[in-house]
């Protein structure tokens, strides 16, 4: 006897005709689904491999040309760190050649100058003016040494013109200031190893240096030194005459007798 599960279902529309699915018909819809969403799933697993392989190499690719442009950046770094050394290097030949240009022409400078103060020196012993004839007290150089205290000096004589004999006499000198307030005149006998006496002799036909070194007592504040020069003879001359305190460096050879 058929079941009323397996007879044709009639349907309104007589064109159609209704036929029951059975249990086999849905596991066979089942396995194709799943085997298709394998396929799609292994088609994406498959497409995200390729692509991240791809990614990957890209990113390698990127990665060395980084690494290669980053060594020819340090090599042209290195290039004009070297350059710039070379260039700072003549700078500064350059610049000690020019110090070095600069220190010989002041030297040159100050050598002509020499020369032309010995010039006008010998010139004024040799041709000197209408009334300036005879012993004369020509200058003062002072200068000073380590010892804050300790100065040296130099007081050039002349005799001008009338320079066929020797002239001879004396000179004494004094230091001019102020200690506490007060004025003072030191000589030169307490203060200079030069002067065992009040005066020291001279004799010369040209010119004369009276050189030596004076220290200064404590608290002394020197501003003049006064020189008294006394010639002897059948035309004896006494002078006197006095230079400001002015320390400086002397570096001229004139005057030297």
């Amino acid at each position: 006897m058929a079941r009323d599960s397996d007879r044709p279902v009639s349907s309104p529309d007589p064109r159609m005709m209704l036929v029951p699915v059975g249990k086999s018909s849905r596991w066979r819809s089942f396995i194709l689904v799943l085997f298709t969403m394998v396929i799609v799933a292994g088609g994406c697993l498959g497409a995200g491999f390729f692509y991240g392989s791809q990614s990957q190499m890209q990113v390698s690719t990127e990665v060395e040309q980084l690494k290669s442009t980053n060594a020819q950046l340090q090599q042209q770094l290195d290039e004009l760190q070297s350059q710039t050394a070379i260039n700072k290097h003549g700078i500064e030949l350059e610049r000690q050649a020019s110090e070095r240009v600069r220190q010989e022409n002041v030297q040159l400078q100050n050598k002509v100058s020499e020369l032309q103060e010995a010039v006008n020196f010998y010139k004024s012993i040799m041709v000197p003016g209408k009334n300036d004839k005879g012993l004369r007290i020509e200058k003062i150089e002072l200068s000073s040494t380590f010892n804050k205290r300790r100065f040296k000096y130099k007081v050039v004589m002349t005799q001008v013109a009338d320079n066929s004999s020797f002239i001879q006499g004396k000179v004494s000198m004094n230091l001019l200031g102020v200690r506490q307030g007060k004025k003072e005149s030191l000589s030169f006998k307490g203060i200079s190893g030069e002067f065992e006496s009040s005066s020291v002799p001279f004799k010369f036909r040209y010119f004369q240096d009276v050189a030596g070194e004076v220290v200064l007592p404590d608290g002394f504040v020197p501003e003049q030194i006064e020189v008294i020069a006394q010639s002897k003879g059948r035309k004896a001359t006494r002078l006197e005459k006095r230079f400001d305190w002015k320390v400086q460096e002397v570096t001229s050879d004139v005057g030297k007798g």
